[in-house]
């Protein structure tokens, strides 16, 4: 079906406050759904709990909030970004609001399982913002979009300073609140992009099949599994590593690792920014060698800054593929953004759940972090060896011929 001149013409070209705003919504779910995190000590103390337990609690919002990305960004192609988004704000706010009463382990397992919902809004963020712009513009959006992360950071420093002036219970009823407002102010000041008259709404069973038959999105999850995966594995991993190998202080392993996190966090825009103008299949292959060469670098016994130093080109290898993932992501599947975003971002969940608890067995076993890094080096072979060019050479040709 050809588009029409007119139609062609009427195609959004951006909107900035709606980028900004699911952005800004985006933080915000991030921070309420990592508040057990910073909070664990507390739980812990509190509750006498063993270092299992505390493991389970941590695991249950994760979880949940990977997996949920998949019906979710099913439901926001269907239903659209403005309304999901809204909804997802106010259920996070009831949600973290009534975890802020919980006065034992099962109750805080309860409230983490429901207020991991909110860890899915990276999926009802992504259709809602790339539908505003062109492909051209797709990519440099969703890496601002996905500078959301970030907004760990706002319950990491935050968490523990409310918890320490007025008790762990209140952090997550001031963390609440601020949901709620923003719920307002998305449902107000953001609205969906018009889409064409006459366009067939794809049902569950298209989306099903979709998933079934599309080699490309796995490959998809696959690379999002290796780079968002690696970016909360090494968040994770990096302290317990420069204190233990390098003789450092917790205090300084910390800021190092967060300048880390930050570098993966922000090079997502330039990511977006790369998979507009370049091949974004090429993009990645280059990025995985890169962490691959320095995965077996590591294994050399180079001084403190010098590891810093690969670390840090790391963390901007990782961020810049996170953005060239979501980029294609949405190039490939223009119409299924939410169904493909939310697989993928399923998968990178799991990545990020996973390759840490890989990555300390290996290590709690062998007592060196050598075969981590080879572990970390087939990560990158096995994506590479799925990388092929006729698969996205293949998916582009029918995208064109559905246009």
């Amino acid at each position: 079906m050809n588009m029409s001149a007119n139609e062609s013409i009427q195609a959004p070209q951006g909107n900035t406050r709606v980028m900004i705003l699911a952005t800004l919504a985006f933080a915000l779910c991030f921070a309420g759904w990592t508040l057990f995190a910073p909070l664990a000590i507390y739980f812990q103390a509190e509750f006498n709990l063993s270092s299992t337990a505390v493991g389970l609690l941590l695991a249950t919002p994760v979880l949940l909030g990977s997996l949920a990305k998949i019906p979710m960004g099913i439901v926001t192609d269907r239903f659209g970004g403005r309304l999901v988004f809204t909804i997802m704000l106010l259920f996070g706010f009831v949600s973290l609001f009534f975890t802020g009463f919980a006065h034992s382990y099962g109750s805080l397992l309860v409230c983490g399982f429901f207020f991991g919902l909110i860890g899915s809004s990276f999926a009802v963020g992504i259709p809602h913002v790339s539908e505003w712009y062109p492909k051209k513009k797709q990519g440099f959006a969703l890496g601002v979009y996905g500078v959301g992360n970030a907004g760990t950071a706002l319950s990491a420093f935050g968490a523990p300073f409310i918890a320490e002036s007025l008790g762990w219970n209140k952090a997550f009823i001031i963390y609440a609140f601020p949901l709620l407002l923003m719920a307002f102010v998305y449902w107000v000041f953001t609205s969906n992009a018009p889409k064409p008259e006459n366009v067939k709404i794809s049902t569950l069973g298209d989306k099903l099949k979709l998933y079934k038959s599309s080699r490309l999105a796995w490959i998809f999850c696959l690379f999002y599994f290796m780079f968002f995966g690696f970016f909360v594995c090494f968040s994770i991993w990096l302290p317990s590593y420069l204190c233990d190998f390098y003789n450092i202080s917790p205090v300084q392993a910390g800021i190092f690792t967060s300048i880390f996190v930050f570098l993966s966090s922000f090079t997502r825009i330039l990511g977006g920014y790369l998979g507009d103008r370049f091949n974004g299949r090429k993009i990645m292959v280059l990025l995985t060698v890169i962490v691959l060469v320095i995965a077996i670098f590591l294994n050399l016994n180079v001084s403190l800054a010098t590891s810093l130093m690969v670390f840090y080109i790391m963390g901007t290898c990782l961020g810049i593929g996170n953005g060239v993932v979501y980029k294609l992501v949405a190039e490939y599947f223009p119409k299924d953004t939410g169904a493909v975003g939310g697989l993928v971002g399923a998968a990178g969940g799991l990545g990020g759940f996973f390759l840490p608890i890989i990555l300390g067995t290996i290590k709690d076993y062998t007592n060196n972090y050598s075969l981590g890094y080879i572990f970390v080096s087939l990560v990158c072979l096995m994506c590479l060896s799925f990388m092929e060019e006729k698969t996205l050479t293949n998916a582009q040709r029918k995208i064109a011929t559905a246009v």
